[in-house]
């Protein structure tokens, strides 16, 4: 057991919890929105995927060996397209259903500041349900590559090729996580306002461009990881989420300049 891989894991988790509740704390500070707007984002990411991931899980293995006969590559295209359409139009439909609904309803305003908290909760609730994955993982690399073994294994090779898998991780192994929820955050922040957008100018292409810049990325993400590894693939990310910072701030300086109206 390396101490390191360990620390590495564990700071990890904590900046997955404490980025987004720290973001957050500061829109509230600093803009004097209520956090109920953020608990809302953090809430409706929960009930989309109490739906969605049901339905994902359930309907994605039979695709995927259903185009198998076409390639290893083609499966995975498919795959990874179906699974990217799904989480755009169920997660970005899912906004905008609440910014529609439900913030009209409770008199929330659609402002800036409101969507811009909204995608932090959102964004926010996700990244720390990853957190608790990692304590999870450190959790097992700790009983299971720790001196004397924690846990008694069955001497099969498989499980013993996972030890050894575990045994071989680096702390370089396990950042590339923490860079992935930050710039996945952003992403939400992006779409949340993106879909704002829709809903405040009444342009319902604005949601369409939301759904499919959203399965883009999702797609490309879960096409790339088995095809070209986890860098490749974060670098990928990375390029979407400079674009959705560029993007947040043009829309910023938009939604201010119609409010100052």
């Amino acid at each position: 057991m390396d101490p390191l891989v360990v620390v590495t894991f564990a700071v990890v988790a904590l900046l997955e919890i404490a980025v987004p509740l720290a973001l957050g704390y500061w829109i509230v500070r600093r803009f004097g929105v209520p956090w109920r707007v953020f608990a809302l984002g953090a809430l409706f990411f929960i009930i989309v995927q109490i739906v969605h991931a049901p339905l994902v899980l359930v309907t994605q293995n039979p695709l995927y060996f259903a185009v198998l006969p076409m390639g290893t590559t083609a499966a995975v295209a498919v795959l990874a397209v179906y699974l990217g359409l799904m989480a755009g139009l169920f997660e970005e439909i899912g906004r905008y259903l609440v910014y529609r609904c439900l913030f009209r309803r409770q008199e929330i305003p659609l402002t800036r500041e409101n969507g811009l908290l909204f995608g932090t909760g959102w964004g926010g609730v996700e990244s720390i349900f990853v957190a608790l994955l990692v304590l999870s993982s450190m959790v097992s690399y700790i009983l299971l590559t720790g001196d004397g073994g924690a846990i008694p294994l069955p001497d099969d090779p498989a499980v013993q090729a996972q030890v050894d898998a575990l045994r071989a991780l680096t702390p370089l192994d396990i950042l590339p996580g923490l860079a992935e929820r930050m710039m996945t955050i952003t992403l939400h922040i992006a779409w949340s306002l993106l879909v704002l957008a829709a809903v405040v100018y009444g342009k319902k292409a604005l949601l369409a461009l939301a759904v499919l810049w959203h399965a883009a990325v999702d797609a490309a993400a879960v096409y790339l990881v088995p095809m070209h590894g986890i860098f490749v693939t974060e670098a990928v990310v990375f390029v979407f989420a400079v674009l959705a910072l560029a993007y947040i701030l043009w829309e910023w300086r938009r939604m201010g300049a119609r409010a100052a109206i």
